[in-house]
């Protein structure tokens, strides 16, 4: 069977999710200038990467749409919280909280899980 992880599926969801809440309120970079990255880390379901403007998911963790998309979504939080400038974007504190609880009532997706 072959998998929905892959760059150009990433770049799609990606599209979707800056066009919808709370990602549209953000100046979220266009797809064709982020670079997706398929990994296989066990360590890791998804990762950020500033300095290369680059969203990471993990082969090893996120192999099923669900995980994949909510992976994405966390991952965006992190971006849109450092395209806005707040030094503490890698943090899962109230800000990071505040998105993670719109896209989760959103998507219905679980909040402790994404």
């Amino acid at each position: 069977m072959k998998t929905t992880l892959t760059k150009k599926n990433l770049a799609i969801l990606y599209s979707m999710a800056c066009k919808m809440p709370p990602f549209d309120k953000v100046k979220m970079p266009l797809a064709r200038s982020v670079e997706f990255k398929i990994i296989n880390d066990k360590e890791y379901y998804g990762f950020f990467d500033p300095e290369a403007m680059r969203i990471e998911i993990s082969t090893a963790n996120a192999s099923h749409f669900t995980t994949i998309f909510s992976t994405l979504l966390h991952e965006m939080t992190h971006m849109a919280l450092y395209v806005q400038n707040y030094k503490y974007y890698e943090r899962h504190d109230k800000r990071f909280t505040k998105y993670r609880e719109i896209y989760a009532a959103l998507y219905n997706l679980d909040p402790k899980a994404v």
